[in-house]
């Protein structure tokens, strides 16, 4: 069963390893999905009536965390709604997920643990807060996502859909492979033996990190 997570189809990945579609080719599609996105630190599938609390550094711009922003139903400032003409997506700051004041500044706040907390029907307005918080839809239509509605198109960038395929398939093969033992070979010999820096081998794949470079979100923390 897809998950609107998945970065790319189940069938995909069979293709390219030449057998067919299971129930563990799905699960693998799963969890190289989850990889990817942790790895590029950010939730990759569309969400709508996303409602966040963003950090405010005193500045024009105020980052989200589901790029690319499709469109903001609102943002409040100190519990008070901001009027929609002040404030602006345009081009590159969608994709990025930033949203711009176009004048002044977003207020400055300390907010522990900022993120996505719920969706549009948590939402049971002002609530005295004094920080900030936005409604928006934003990511991107998943593979996952397209298996669950056809009536839906794929956004997903096709270097995400790729690097998520590479990923499943590497773990695929890489069943009973002890990643602590590391082979090489020259001509007919062979010789293998213990890696100590593979404890922390990432499960995504060098050629999938580098089509996922540009999509790696690095946050102020």
């Amino acid at each position: 069963m897809p998950s609107a997570a998945d970065l790319c189809l189940a069938s995909t990945v069979a293709d390219d390893l030449g057998i067919p579609v299971s129930p563990r080719v799905e699960v693998l599609v799963t969890a190289a999905s989850r990889a990817v996105a942790g790895y590029c630190g950010r939730v990759f599938e569309r969400g709508l009536g996303l409602v966040e609390y963003p950090t405010g550094y005193g500045r024009p711009l105020l980052l989200l965390e589901r790029p690319p922003v499709l469109a903001v139903s609102g943002v409040w400032e100190g519990g008070s709604q901001v009027p929609a003409e002040e404030y602006e997506l345009a081009g590159g700051l969608a994709e990025s997920g930033m949203l711009r004041r176009r004048r002044g500044v977003w207020q400055a706040t300390v907010r522990a643990g900022s993120g996505v907390t719920g969706m549009l029907g948590d939402f049971h307005g002002d609530g005295g807060e004094d920080g900030l918080r936005v409604v928006y839809d934003g990511g991107y239509v998943t593979p996952g996502q397209r298996a669950l509605d056809g009536s839906l198109a794929v956004t997903l960038p096709e270097d995400v859909q790729e690097a998520a395929v590479l990923t499943a398939v590497q773990l695929y093969r890489s069943r009973g492979v002890d990643a602590m033992v590391a082979s090489e070979s020259i001509g007919d010999w062979s010789v293998s033996y213990f890696a100590a820096k593979a404890e922390g081998k990432s499960p995504i794949p060098g050629a999938a990190q580098a089509l996922l470079a540009h999509y790696a979100l690095h946050r102020v923390s």
